[in-house]
């Protein structure tokens, strides 16, 4: 692992990411996240960097294409916050947020989708493909898999108010007994307005969940429990991930375990830099999660 603050490699287009993720498999990492547009209009799809030590990337293309899918899929425009996840029983499982902005009579909202495929780099197979993961139920934003030591897979995703839990029954791809374990803060907390990206990592016997808000610019925090049914506590050091003298508006973290043991946090984040001032990057950090609960970002 590099000691640059962030990734430097513009030749891979990753300094315009959002929302970025690190898969560890094959003796390499995998990084995806939101490519441009963010926020409205169209982009390409899904798209796959790997690296070995996060200086040079080669560039994998699109595991899920938006030039392959029907105009009435429900799924075809503005892909954001990717996550893949190897599911350790031969399949490796892509998460994708989508939604079509078509005429009125096809336009659905934004939701979740899963696809699936046996090799880190696709193809992908989507899964969801009739309807999406989350329809009807109260998540739809910022999917994100999790599998606990008993074998069972979990989904989590947020709506405005609350960070959702749901098991994920993949014989019959649909979620099951969600839960409510993150909610937004009251007024003048600083996750007030609202909760998105979650990630959860187990260490030490405890559960800790990453999440987001922006209700001051852009900040991440921490829930943890010591069973996966709660209860949930907020921790104390909250925002865990805020503004200082290196970064600001920092958040949409994921955490990942490097080939040599070390746990790492990536996210993307606005530098303070005077050659390139206020310029959004994508950051890699080593983390410390501790037996107490509390985590040490270095």
């Amino acid at each position: 692992m590099n000691n640059n603050l962030y990734i430097t490699d513009k030749s891979a287009n990753l300094t315009t990411m959002r929302d970025p993720m690190v898969l560890v498999a094959d003796g390499k990492y995998y990084i995806t996240g939101t490519q441009p547009p963010y926020f409205d209009g169209d982009n390409e799809g899904v798209h796959l960097w790997s690296t070995k030590d996060f200086e040079k990337f080669e560039d994998c293309g699109l595991i899920l294409k938006r030039a392959d899918m029907p105009e009435t899929l429900w799924c075809r425009d503005r892909f954001w916050a990717p996550e893949l996840f190897d599911g350790k029983d031969g399949w490796f499982y892509l998460t994708f947020n989508c939604c079509n902005e078509g005429p009125e009579h096809i336009k659905k909202l934004k939701n979740v989708g899963i696809a699936r495929s046996r090799k880190a780099t696709g193809p992908y197979e989507i899964l969801s493909y009739d309807k999406a993961l989350t329809e009807g139920l109260r998540g739809g934003n910022d999917g994100s898999m999790f599998a606990d030591d008993d074998g069972k897979l979990y989904l989590l995703c947020n709506e405005k108010d609350a960070i959702m839990l749901y098991e994920y029954d993949k014989e019959n791809v649909r979620l099951l007994n969600g839960r409510a374990i993150c909610e937004r803060g009251k007024n003048d907390e600083w996750d007030s307005a609202g909760v998105e990206g979650p990630c959860l990592v187990k260490k030490h016997n405890k559960y800790f969940l990453w999440y987001s808000s922006w209700t001051n610019g852009y900040n991440a925090g921490l829930c943890t429990a010591d069973s996966i049914d709660g209860p949930w506590k907020k921790s104390e050091q909250n925002p865990v991930i805020g503004d200082n003298d290196l970064w600001h508006h920092a958040g949409h973290n994921h955490s990942f375990t490097s080939l040599d043991g070390k746990d790492y946090l990536i996210f993307h984040a606005n530098i303070k830099n005077p050659e390139e001032e206020d310029v959004e990057r994508i950051i890699i950090r080593p983390v410390e999660y501790l037996k107490d609960g509390t985590v040490k970002l270095k």
